[in-house]
């Protein structure tokens, strides 16, 4: 009997991988501006660390999708509201500033990976073999 399977489209599967680890590795260049003269090793690791942290997130996240995709697209979706959430709470508003640039920032750090997570799922269960 053959086993079937709902995992998806190979090749799409293969573009949301290397889109999620091109996010991911821009991400970490974010935090590249840590690295200055006057600090200690030790504030430059903590920095670092801290600055990584949602690039350590989603790293859990693409290693979950690697081999379960719908669980690990649900996972970045929840991922993204929670920081999304976390920004409105830190800022108290989500558009401070130049209102063109927040909004081309937020698109991109929140909606690009949301959309990655989105398309997961639908990867997953749409274009699934049944």
């Amino acid at each position: 009997m053959k086993k079937t399977t709902n995992k998806g489209n190979r090749y799409f599967t293969w573009v949301l991988r290397i889109l999620l680890s091109l996010m991911i590795v821009n991400w970490a260049l974010f935090s590249i501006d840590v690295f200055q003269k006057e600090q200690g090793f030790w504030n430059i690791l903590v920095g670092f660390l801290m600055k990584n942290i949602p690039v350590f997130v989603m790293i859990f996240i693409l290693i979950i999708a690697w081999k379960r995709e719908n669980i690990g697209g649900m996972l970045l979706m929840l991922g993204v509201l929670g920081f999304t959430i976390f920004v409105i709470a830190l800022s108290g508003q989500m558009l401070s500033g130049t209102l063109i640039t927040n909004y081309i920032l937020h698109i991109y750090f929140l909606g690009i990976p949301f959309l990655i997570g989105a398309l997961f799922v639908v990867n997953h269960y749409l274009l699934g073999k049944k």
